[in-house]
C-alpha cells in the first residue's frame, strides 16, 4: 500500500489495500479467456471495495445523534478521501467547522485506523469540544480540565487548551510522543511564526493535521503560508519561494499566478460560504435604544470625563485605571465607585490631595443615584419580551462585575430565573451554567468571559447593556445566539446613554461599518488594517474623547475616525474581492 509523506514521517492512508489481482490469476488456468474473465471479476470487486471505503461508514451510527448538513458531509468526505495528510477547514463563521472535524474523527475511530488524537483549542472552548464530540459523535475524549486527566503521556484521546499544552509544565510531555492526528481550532493564531503557539505546533510530531479557522487570511495572502505549511509542509515551497512566486510587493491584496496558487490551496483547504449553503438563516433584528440620562448621571459622566482628561498620561501607570473609568461611567455608577474605592485605598498610589478630593466628589455623586436609567429600561425590555415570547431566554452582556451584580439585583423581582456567569467560573462551571440556563429559561447576566465560542442557539434575545468599543467584541457576543441551529429571529438590544461616548461609538462608528450586518470575518478584516498600522481601536476611541475640548470638536474627531474606518472598509472589501478570486476558483466536489 502506498505511504503518505507527512510532517513527521509516514502514516498509513485511510483506505485499505487489496491483493494484487495477478497473484490470484496465476493460480488459475492458463486459458486466456479464463484469466481475462477472472481479472475482470477481481477488478470489479476492487472497484466495489474502493467505493465502499470512500463512503462515510459511520454516518449510520450517529444519524440519531446529529443532523449533518450537506456541506458538512462533503467537507468531511473531501478531507478524508481527497486530501492526503490533513486539511484546513476554513468555512465562514457559523457553518459548523467543529462538526466537520468531528465527522472526520468519528470516521477514523469507526474504522479503527488511528490510535492517538490531540485536539488543541482556546481554553474556554475545550469543554465545549469535549461535550460536542461525546454527545454528537459518541467519541470519548479526556479534557485537561477533567479531574481524571493524568497528563499528556497518559491518554490517547485528549482535548486541551493550546496554552496549557505549550506551558513549561506540559510542553515536554506533549512533544515527547508522536500523535496520529493533531487538531487545532482557531488556527489563525499560528499565522505568526514568532509565537509560542506556532513553535509548539511546529515541533509537534503528528501524522495528519486538521486545522480550523474562519479567517485564514487576516492581513494579506502571506498569512496563509504558516498555517498551510504546518499542515502540509513544503506544498507552498519555502517562505521566500512563496513570497517571490505569489505575492505582489506593492500591494498585499494582489497575487501573481493565481490559478497555480488556487490549485495548490485546493489540495489542502476547504472553504464554504453562507450563501453557498442551503441553510436558511433566521433574521437578525437590531434595536438601538439611546436613553436620556438623569441629571445625576449626566453630572457623574461629566465629572469622570473631566477627571480623566485632567489626569491622564500614557506614561503614567494610572492611565489604565483612567481608561477603565471612562468605560465604566456609561456602564454603571457602581462600576465607577468600585474602581475609585480600590484606587483610593491603595496606599502605594501617590495621589495628590486635589485628586483624592476630586475622586471623593465623584463618589458623592454616585451615592445620589439610587437606580439608573439603564436598570429601569432593561426591566422594561425584559417585561416586553416576556409578554411576547412567554418562556423567556435572554442574555444580558456587560463588561464589568459591579454592573453585573446591579443588573442581577434589579431583575430578580421579575419572577424569572437569573443566571450569573463571569470569570470566577471555570470552563466546566460555565458549561454547567449554560446548561442550566437552557433548561430553566430566564435571564443570563454575563460578562465577556463567555462571549466567544459558546453555543446558545436556544436563546434568541441578546442585550448589550454596555457596548465594548471594539466592534469585534460586540459581534462575538451576538455570535453566541446567531448561528446554525437558531430557528427563531434573533433580537439584539443595544443600550446607550445620550450625549456620551457610548452614543458616539454606536452611531458614528458602528453605523459607518454597518456593524450589525457584518460578518465577524468582515469586521476582522476592517480592524486588522487599523491594528496593522499600530493603532488599537479602543485606545483610538479613548484618545478622540480625551483630546476634544468641546462637544463640537468631539463630534469632528469621531467623524475623522469614521472616515478612516470607511477607508479600512473599502480596503477590506478589496481584500474580500481578492479572497473570492482565490477561493471561488476551488472545485470542492472533484478530486485534485
Amino acid at each position: 500500500m502506498p505511504q503518505k509523506v507527512s510532517k513527521s514521517g509516514t502514516s498509513p492512508e485511510l483506505s485499505y489495500s487489496i491483493d494484487d489481482p495477478s497473484t490470484a490469476a496465476e493460480a488459475l488456468s492458463t486459458d486466456t479467456i479464463n484469466v481475462t474473465s477472472h481479472l475482470l471479476n477481481v477488478q470489479a470487486r476492487e472497484f466495489e471495495i474502493a467505493q465502499g471505503q470512500q463512503e462515510l461508514l459511520s454516518v449510520e451510527e450517529i444519524k440519531d445523534r446529529i443532523k449533518l448538513l450537506d456541506h458538512q458531509l462533503q467537507a468531511a468526505h473531501r478531507a478524508l478521501f481527497k486530501m492526503s495528510g490533513g486539511a484546513l477547514f476554513a468555512d465562514e463563521v457559523g457553518l459548523g467547522k467543529t462538526i466537520e472535524v468531528g465527522m472526520v474523527l468519528k470516521e477514523m475511530d469507526f474504522r479503527d485506523t488511528r490510535d492517538s488524537f490531540l485536539i488543541l483549542t482556546p481554553a474556554q472552548l475545550a469543554p465545549q469540544w469535549q461535550k460536542e464530540l461525546d454527545e454528537k459523535f459518541g467519541l470519548d475524549f479526556v479534557c485537561n480540565y477533567d479531574e481524571d486527566f493524568c497528563g499528556f503521556d497518559a491518554h490517547d484521546k485528549i482535548i486541551a487548551s493550546v496554552d496549557t499544552a505549550k506551558s513549561k509544565t506540559n510542553r515536554d510531555d506533549v512533544l515527547s510522543r508522536r500523535w496520529d492526528v493533531a487538531v487545532l481550532d482557531e488556527a489563525h493564531y499560528v499565522r505568526n511564526a514568532d509565537t509560542m503557539r506556532y513553535e509548539l505546533m511546529d515541533e509537534l510530531s503528528y501524522g495528519e493535521a486538521f486545522f480550523a479557522t474562519a479567517t485564514p487570511i487576516q492581513n494579506d495572502i502571506s498569512d496563509l503560508y504558516n498555517i498551510i505549511d504546518l499542515i502540509r509542509p513544503g506544498i507552498l515551497g519555502t517562505r521566500q519561494q512563496f513570497d517571490n512566486r505569489y505575492v505582489v510587493d506593492s500591494d498585499d491584496a494582489q497575487i501573481k499566478r493565481s490559478e497555480e496558487l488556487q490549485e495548490k490551496l485546493n489540495r489542502v483547504m476547504i472553504r464554504n460560504r453562507r450563501e453557498e449553503t442551503k441553510i436558511d438563516f433566521t433574521n437578525r433584528n437590531v434595536h438601538t435604544n439611546v436613553f436620556e440620562p438623569s441629571a445625576a448621571e449626566t453630572q457623574l459622566y461629566d465629572a469622570v470625563t473631566d477627571y480623566v482628561r485632567s489626569n491622564y498620561s500614557s506614561a503614567d501607570a494610572r492611565h489604565l485605571v483612567l481608561f477603565t473609568l471612562q468605560k465604566e461611567v456609561v456602564s454603571s455608577p457602581y462600576a465607577v465607585d468600585k474602581t475609585i474605592e480600590r484606587w483610593v485605598a491603595d496606599k502605594e498610589k501617590a495621589l495628590s490631595k486635589r485628586e483624592r478630593n476630586a475622586l471623593r466628589d465623584i463618589q458623592s455623586i454616585v451615592d445620589d443615584i439610587a437606580r439608573t436609567t439603564k436598570q429601569k429600561r432593561l426591566r422594561h425590555i425584559i417585561e416586553t419580551i416576556q409578554d411576547q415570547i412567554g418562556t423567556t431566554r435572554a442574555v444580558v452582556f456587560t463588561q464589568f462585575r459591579p454592573t453585573q451584580d446591579a443588573i442581577a439585583d434589579s431583575i430578580r423581582g421579575l419572577n424569572l430565573p437569573v443566571h450569573i456567569v463571569n470569570g470566577d467560573l471555570s470552563s466546566k462551571g460555565k458549561e454547567r451554567k449554560v446548561a442550566q440556563f437552557k433548561d430553566e429559561g430566564g435571564i443570563m447576566v454575563a460578562t465577556d468571559s463567555i462571549s466567544e465560542g459558546r453555543n446558545m442557539q436556544f436563546c434568541n434575545v441578546l442585550v448589550n447593556y454596555d457596548l465594548p468599543w471594539n466592534p469585534m467584541k460586540v459581534e462575538q457576543r451576538i455570535g453566541r445566539v446567531d448561528r446554525i441551529g437558531q430557528d427563531r429571529e434573533v433580537h439584539v438590544f443595544n443600550m446607550a446613554l445620550e450625549g456620551t461616548i457610548e452614543e458616539h461609538v454606536l452611531n458614528k462608528l458602528f453605523g459607518k461599518i454597518d456593524l450589525f450586518n457584518q460578518s465577524i470575518g468582515g469586521l476582522r478584516d476592517i480592524l486588522s488594517r487599523m491594528e496593522k498600522s499600530g493603532s488599537d481601536f479602543e485606545r483610538e476611541v479613548f484618545e478622540q474623547l480625551r483630546h476634544a475640548d468641546s462637544k463640537v470638536e468631539l463630534e469632528n474627531n469621531f467623524e475623522d475616525m469614521a472616515v478612516d474606518l470607511e477607508q479600512n472598509t473599502k480596503a477590506a472589501e478589496k481584500m474580500n474581492d481578492f479572497n473570492r478570486g482565490v477561493f471561488d476558483g476551488f472545485d470542492f466536489g472533484e478530486s485534485v
